[in-house]
């Protein structure tokens, strides 16, 4: 059964990674010409990987994604989409180690921040999902979608209502008749009217 952060994660993901999206004109039926093992061209890598990863072979999607950003490919294109891949594969620790490593070249992506906590919690560490996630919040305070996200996650994965109410109040303070005002006014500790 997918769990709710797990969704919160894939929106993370797609949020921060344009690259990502479908693209028109996607080849299926990869041949080897697509990306042989010895190129080492990133870019090549990077649209092997891609390719795979719309094929659904989500394995060597993974090593040829690793293997762009091992020879030279922006992270910033490539990590996203590496990380959706993990999630979808539900490798979550192998997605910790790559957010853990972008995050460090990357300090200022609150949402790959975000990501990383919510991979953390899917790895059943909360006491490392914690600071990620309390930090993206900080980081993006106006963001009211990732201020419900972060309490949703506490509510549900941490089993900690009482922080979960100080992000379920700011979403409502930044989108008192948002999409998810409902929700968060019924997860509050106390209810608003």
């Amino acid at each position: 059964m997918i769990r709710p952060f797990v969704r919160a994660a894939v929106v993370a993901a797609a949020l921060t990674a344009v690259a990502c999206a479908p693209r028109a004109g996607v080849r299926h039926g990869l041949t080897p010409s697509i990306a042989p093992r010895e190129d080492r061209d990133p870019a090549v890598l990077l649209e092997a990987g891609r390719a795979y990863a719309d094929e659904g072979d989500l394995v060597r999607a993974e090593q040829y994604l690793a293997a762009a950003i091992a020879h030279g490919a922006d992270e910033r294109v490539v990590v996203p989409l590496l990380l959706r891949v993990c999630i979808a594969s539900r490798h979550y620790r192998l997605g910790v180690e790559y957010a853990e490593v972008a995050l460090a070249r990357n300090p200022e992506s609150s949402r790959l921040r975000f990501l990383t906590g919510a991979l953390y919690v899917a790895t059943g560490d909360t006491a490392r999902a914690r600071p990620h996630l309390e930090r993206a919040a900080r980081e993006r305070s106006g963001d009211a979608e990732l201020q419900f996200e972060v309490g949703v996650v506490f509510r549900d994965e941490m089993s900690d209502v009482v922080n979960a109410d100080l992000y379920f109040r700011e979403y409502l303070r930044l989108a008192p008749a948002g999409e998810h005002a409902q929700e968060a006014r019924s997860s509050l500790m106390e209810r608003i009217e």
